[in-house]
């Protein structure tokens, strides 16, 4: 199972998950440019969420990356963690975007 948490929690998981940061400056984290797009209030969040998916879809290295996710979250328990607690946060888009690389949505 696929599921989202965030840094100051990983103490929390259970024994034996795998935990995969996708924050900056990992693959799968946004671009510096829309990182501050967003926090200088320049688009809305529904904005970010467009670049965000189409950034990560038009990155081969990051589809190689969710792809390996889903093929671990078959067999068990990932959580994929950044750093804010609550949203908004990419982790929430992108947790969508894993689920229905797995067929859950």
């Amino acid at each position: 199972m696929i599921y989202e948490t965030y840094l100051a929690n990983l103490k929390n998981l259970p024994a034996g998950a795998l935990k995969m940061r996708v924050a900056r400056p990992s693959r799968l984290g946004p671009s510096k440019e829309l990182l501050h797009d967003w926090k200088d209030g320049k688009i809305t969040w529904d904005e970010y969420t467009v670049r965000y998916v189409n950034e990560i879809s038009s990155n081969s290295a990051a589809i190689i990356d969710i792809m390996t996710i889903v093929a671990f979250a078959k067999r068990k328990d990932v959580f994929i963690y950044c750093y804010e607690k609550n949203p908004p946060c990419h982790r929430f888009i992108l947790l969508d975007i894993i689920k229905k690389a797995m067929g859950n949505v």
